[in-house]
């Protein structure tokens, strides 16, 4: 069962795009109704989607509606928010992830080798639950469920000693700070470990609001993690930016309306462009000079 599971991830039979040739015309609201439409109340696309098919599928449906309710190029002498995601956009945990699933996975029995390309394939942005279910078909929901809370722990305990906030980020959030800008913390963590990564680069107080996916009606990639932040911050999606590392976080970000930036700590330049991000960055230093160079002209 195994093997025919891990096929499903990787042989996915993809839905003929409706919006491939998307006018200008396509509003956000249907945006996001028919992000609503292709997926179930989990926020899956479809059982056995890996994450990279899940984002391929969103990103080919709503790129081109997306771009044509978002700029490409940010006017950053109007942004009021800052949705961040946590894990690999504000902490670079992916490695630390990615052990985390490797040794939890061959303990439950799984002989395939979790490599840096199967973690980007079929875990990186996903949801544990979803996770387990794919590469843990055998096990009982029980089971899965009790496996979850074992591999937290265990990348807690990994995590605690050996985290550090992506490159610029305290700047970035200092500017964010002194010009008044809100910002929310946006992810499919769940809360204990969202608070312990905050906690433990020093800004759990920094953000305006945490919005936990798995307490909202949908996970990434579905928007409804997106929309819920702008709705509680007041803010619409044209004020808003989106920073993300992986293609289904983008994806959930873009279907939402909002203009994204791909921060390159787990994907390609390529796969997040792809995804269809407005633009990737290396680190927050980069981002910060080009806000403060556009609001100086």
């Amino acid at each position: 069962m195994l093997r025919r599971a891990l096929c499903k991830l990787r042989c996915v039979t993809r839905p003929r795009t409706t919006l491939g040739n998307a006018s200008a015309c396509v509003t956000r609201r249907q945006i996001v109704t028919l992000a609503a439409q292709r997926t179930n109340t989990n926020g899956v696309l479809r059982v056995g989607m890996s994450a990279k098919a899940v984002g391929s599928v969103y990103a080919r449906e709503y790129a081109a509606a997306a771009a044509a309710a978002v700029p490409g190029k940010y006017d950053w002498k109007s942004v009021k928010g800052f949705l961040f995601d946590i894990d690999g956009t504000l902490v670079d945990t992916d490695p630390l992830h990615l052990v985390a699933f490797r040794d939890c996975l061959k303990k439950a029995g799984v002989t395939i080798e979790v490599d840096h390309e199967f973690f980007k394939e079929n875990i990186s942005g996903r949801s544990n639950p979803d996770i387990a279910r794919d590469l843990l078909p055998e096990l009982t929901q029980e089971e899965k469920e009790k496996w979850i809370v074992d591999k937290e722990e265990y990348f807690c305990d990994l995590a605690r000693s050996q985290i550090e906030p992506v490159k610029g980020l305290r700047e970035l959030m200092a500017w964010i700070k002194s010009n008044g800008v809100k910002c929310a913390a946006v992810t499919n963590a769940p809360r204990p470990n969202a608070e312990m990564l905050l906690g433990g680069i020093g800004m759990r107080d920094e953000f305006d609001l945490l919005v936990i996916a798995n307490e909202e009606a949908a996970n990434k990639p579905h928007p409804e993690p997106y929309l819920a932040a702008m709705r509680r911050l007041g803010l619409s999606a044209e004020e808003c930016c989106a920073l993300e590392d992986s293609v289904p976080g983008a994806t959930a970000a873009i279907a939402a309306g909002v203009h994204t930036i791909g921060v390159l700590t787990s994907q390609t330049d390529a796969a997040m462009k792809e995804a269809g991000v407005g633009q990737t960055i290396g680190d927050y230093h980069e981002l910060l000079d080009e806000i403060e160079s556009a609001r100086q002209e």
